[in-house]
């Protein structure tokens, strides 16, 4: 996690649900404290710790610059496989005899006893 940056998405996240929660106590709404939380105009102290630490770690001033650097996923489409069922084989049920054959002969021996 610490060596691709997830820790400060992690932090941010923290910070936007007590930021959403704490305002919407403070403003008796819900759509107003989630507004309040992700206008960008209130930020958290928490909020200020990320963004400096993502600054630092980047090298970047300006915040814009450094997530979508982050967000860029390549995807390498493999060639597309086809998977054939196997053929369906059914059992003719009409000759088989699922019966179990009856015992010829009694057994050896008498299993051994237990010791305690």
């Amino acid at each position: 996690m610490l060596s691709i940056g997830a820790q400060w998405a992690v932090l941010q996240g923290v910070a936007w649900v007590g930021m959403a929660v704490a305002y919407s106590l403070e403003e008796g709404s819900v759509s107003e404290g989630l507004s309040k939380t992700f206008d960008g105009e209130h930020p958290c102290p928490l909020c200020e710790v990320v963004e400096k630490g993502t600054q630092e770690e980047n090298g970047s001033d300006d915040p814009a610059q450094n997530y979508p650097s982050k967000l860029k996923v390549e995807i390498c489409q493999a060639e597309r496989v086809r998977l054939n069922p196997p053929p369906i084989f059914r059992l003719p049920t009409d000759s088989l005899d699922l019966r179990a054959a009856p015992r010829a002969s009694a057994p050896d021996s008498q299993p051994p006893e237990e010791i305690a």
